[in-house]
């Protein structure tokens, strides 16, 4: 990152003070000096002492128990109204509908655990990526120990190939001050998002866990631990904890249907106990109250609503991954259905992170050479055995290969940071020509030309040109002969300007993000010129700012605000920030969200960790590190934004078929406790509790063909319109409770059902009992005393006279009456010791009609609620 570098880390100052040090803008002596460390190093009883004083140099790790987590998802309302379900089933005896209960309460709770965070799994990522060991000065020698037990103030040695085991401050290489100094190449790219590695002088800092790609130094250690720049990023990480938003409108729809519920609950309870005068024991069927208001708690309780949703996420999560986006959090898909800002890192998402030239752009400095012969003469100055990334760019660059093989180096200069440029001698073996090639620093270069003056103005200006647009500028020119006469006429040829070009498709997967009403901003670590380049060749706008601009205005500046009304206002309008750090970029994301948007972040380093997981979508793109991909809600497998797109039309067309569903609940809790409700308060019904569960799920199992519907995604970006999902579903859960009801009505008040189609009558009025079972008993076939076959006792009829004889003490026979001795007796008058044999029709048949009633209900209610389903209605 070019630009001001924030390594700002708190210190102990006075008696129980801390203070905030930027160690990238003192001095080292000063830095020593509150270190209160040496050039010698530290003894190992000063470096123990402040290992427990600082702590080890490691991340912290989570300690949180699963079970506890688990069990944490089982506190929420619609799990509370099942557990109540669960203990009213049990005080019941009602173990089928129970366990029923408790398994839908079980697999709720596990898909919600299995959907937790990842945070864990970003830090320990970032944990893999840390040095293991560290060469360190102690007691006055180096010694290698583990890099967990360094401490600020120590001396590290650091050199090619390793990882920087802590942030560091690079001392001098000597204490000559007027030797030139020989700067160290650091990658630091998965950190800061830059996409070459940068020169690191002395008294420059570098971060804990970045690559040390040339150079050996000292250095000395002033953070370690959460401290560090990782350390940071991973506090940022196991500091967020979003809660889905699938989750929000879970609760606020479940929260709405707890009421009705609780509603029609108190009424059951008042008119059953207060009218009804019903009584309550212990045991199977012997509270029949508790038995309805079960009936309310769980048909109006959407139970299988998490269920049902996570696998209509997963579903759609499996089509993504076909798209090449792999679903790491299910409601980041519901969640992607609305973003309407989409944050990316630059380097290496927006780019290829791969340093490329800009062909059409070579300055030509003399006149009678192309650009083709510009780039020759640069892939013949490369040095492609050191493979380092400038010489292999030119080399790769040029379209002819072949061609360069008639080419032989016979001497090589390399670059030093003294004359800043290499040379080769080169021979043309076809003709014996021989020439030097030059390439380095622009102004070097062009020193060098023979015609300075008359070139210089025109260099000079596309210098400034290419500097102002971000781009590196290398400067090539050629002489012939091998400059051992002493005569050496330099042309220079040309600037060739050095650049991280765009993927392919990223101009394009820019212009569909806006037409599906989602504004791209561009978020980079690297320079504010080169963050603009890159915007204004993908189109995006060259609005941009250093991040440093609106954390100053949000601290309290104005004068940063540029003219925006304030941070909110400048975060949504402006097109995007550059020299960002971790923690700018997590503080962008959170103010966006702030305003109410949902926010998409894209990126692939480490840098990007923290955003990623505090976006509401958080992307990792192809090749990201392991610590974006545990941060990230989604994980993409193609190179390239591209596939973006299509997850967000997917997304959008799982998102109308939520939204259906939450209708269809909204619609079956109303219809479930208005129609059994009033039916409950009004005729004294009971419904029982086990076709209900069933009801439920069984229901609730065939929305899951939503995941199926055919559905056209909307244009722009979906939100959740409760208040129309409310209207629409009470509106047609009270039709449906209308029509419940008149089935009801018609069917058991009513004779319709056996005048206007011949079936079994369901009339169980008692005129309508009486008079089926007086006509039913008539005959022959029937006992008869004196002609009268009303008012018979049961105890005339086989089976009834056992049944009855035994269960009531001999009731019969002290009666008199038998199957086998029909007398006056059997007949029951005034008060009767038995029942009749009307009385037992009609109770047999009040019964079995209410039976019958009960399945036409079940079917009924079953089937039109199955039967709403029409994707985005």
């Amino acid at each position: 990152m070019a630009g001001t570098e924030e390594v700002k880390v708190e210190v102990k100052g006075g008696e129980n003070t801390t203070d905030e040090v930027d160690f990238a803008k003192i001095p080292v002596h000063e830095a020593f000096q509150i270190l209160s460390a040496t050039h010698d190093g530290l003894t190992q009883a000063e470096a123990e002492k402040r290992l427990v004083d600082f702590g080890p140099n490691k991340l912290p790790e989570s300690t949180r128990n699963p079970v506890l987590v688990f069990l944490g998802y089982m506190w929420n309302p619609l799990s509370w109204a099942m557990e109540a379900s669960a203990i009213i089933a049990i005080c019941l005896n009602d173990w089928a509908d129970f366990a029923l209960i408790v398994g839908l309460l079980l697999m709720n709770s596990f898909i919600s655990f299995y959907e937790e965070s990842s945070a864990d799994a970003a830090i320990k990522a970032l944990t893999a990526a840390l040095a293991p060991k560290a060469k360190v000065l102690r007691d006055g020698k180096f010694d290698s120990i583990d890099a967990v037990n360094l401490v600020p103030g120590d001396i590290v040695v650091i050199k090619f190939g390793d990882i920087v085991p802590a942030d560091i401050k690079i001392l001098a290489e000597s204490d000559d001050a007027e030797q030139e100094e020989t700067p160290m190449q650091i990658d630091q790219a998965a950190l800061t998002g830059e996409s070459l590695p940068v020169k690191k002088f002395s008294g420059d800092v570098a971060f804990s866990g970045s690559a040390i790609k040339a150079g050996e130094r000292h250095a000395v250690v002033y953070a370690t631990g959460s401290n560090t720049f990782f350390g940071r990023a991973a506090s940022l990480i196991a500091s967020t904890n979003n809660e889905s938003n699938l989750q929000k409108i879970m609760t606020k729809i479940g929260g709405i249907c707890l009421v009705t519920i609780g509603i029609w609950v108190v009424i059951e309870l008042a008119v059953q106990f207060g009218h009804y005068n019903h009584a309550c024991y212990p045991g199977e069927e012997g509270c029949p109250t508790l038995v309805n208001m079960l009936v309310i708690l769980v048909g109006g309780i959407p139970i299988a609503m998490p269920t049902v949703l996570s696998v209509t996420l997963a579903l759609g999560a499996a089509a993504l991954a076909k798209e090449g986006a792999i679903v790491a959090r299910m409601s980041a898909v519901e969640e992607m259905a609305g973003m309407d800002i989409l944050c990316s890192d630059k380097t290496g998402t927006l780019t290829l992170n791969k340093l490329s030239i800009d062909i059409p752009s070579i300055h030509l400095a003399t006149p009678g050479y192309s650009n083709e012969d510009v780039m020759m003469y640069g892939a013949l100055s490369a040095n492609t055995v050191t493979e380092e990334p400038i010489d292999m760019v030119l080399y790769n660059s040029y379209g002819k290969p072949d061609e360069l093989k008639g080419f032989k180096t016979i001497k090589f200069v390399p670059f030093n940071p003294v004359d800043k440029f290499t040379a080769a001698t080169i021979v043309q073996e076809s003709s014996g020509r021989v020439f030097r090639v030059m390439k380095g620093s622009p102004q070097v270069v062009l020193k060098k030309a023979h015609n300075f003056e008359e070139i210089k103005d025109a260099v000079d200006a596309k210098m400034v040109e290419f500097a102002n647009r971000g781009y590196r500028s290398l400067g090539i020119a050629k002489a012939e002969g091998d400059g051992k006469d002493g005569v050496t006429k330099w042309e220079m040829l040309g600037l060739l300007p050095l650049f991280d070009p765009p993927r392919h498709d990223t101009a394009q997967t820019i212009k569909n993000c806006r037409v599906q009403g989602i504004e791209v901003k561009m978020v980079t670590g690297d320079h504010l010129l080169i963050g603009k380049e890159t915007a204004r060749q993908l189109e995006m706008g060259t609005e941009m700012y250093p991040s440093d601009t609106l954390i100053q205005a949000k601290n309290g500046h104005p004068e940063f605000l540029h003219g925006y009304a304030n941070i909110l206002d400048m975060a949504e309008k402006c097109n995007g920030f550059a020299e960002v750090f971790p923690e700018h970029k997590y503080e962008i994301v959170k103010i966006l969200q702030d305003g109410n948007h949902v926010v998409g972040m894209t990126g692939d380093g480490v840098n990007d960790a923290p955003a990623l997981k505090k976006a509401d979508v958080g992307i990792a793109v192809a090749g990201a590190t392991d610590a974006a991909r545990g941060a990230a809600d989604i994980v993409l497998t193609e190179e390239g934004l591209s596939t973006i797109n299509s997850a967000v039309l997917g997304a959008r067309k799982i998102f109308q078929r939520m939204t259906t569903y939450s209708k269809y609940t909204v619609a079956v809790t109303f219809r479930i406790c208005f129609t059994f409700g009033l039916i409950t308060v009004i005729y004294n019904w009971y419904f029982p509790t086990i076709l209900i569960v069933v009801m439920a799920v069984f229901n609730d199992g065939a929305m899951i063909a939503l995941s199926k519907d055919k559905c056209v995604p909307s244009k722009l970006p979906n939100s959740w319109n409760l208040k129309n999902i409310f209207l629409m579903g009470i509106v047609y859960g009270l039709y449906l409770t209308l029509s419940s009801w008149c089935l009801y009505h018609v069917a058991q008040k009513s004779s319709w059902f056996e005048d206007a189609f011949n079936l079994q009558s369901l009339d169980d009025r008692p005129a309508s009992l009486q008079a089926w079972c007086s006509a039913w008993i008539q005959g022959p076939a029937f006992p008869s005393v004196d002609g009268n076959q009303d008012n018979v006792s049961i105890c005339a009829y086989p089976g009834y006279y056992e049944t009855y004889n035994a269960d009531y003490g001999g009731a019969c026979d002290t009666q008199g009456c038998s199957p086998t001795n029909i007398g006056p007796a059997c007949l029951v008058l005034d008060s009767p010791p038995t029942p009749t044999a009307i009385e037992q029709c009609e109770a047999e048949q009040h019964y079995v009609r209410g039976a019958m009633m009960r399945a036409l209900l079940y079917l009924q209610v079953g089937g039109s609620g199955s039967g709403c389903s029409l994707c985005g209605v």
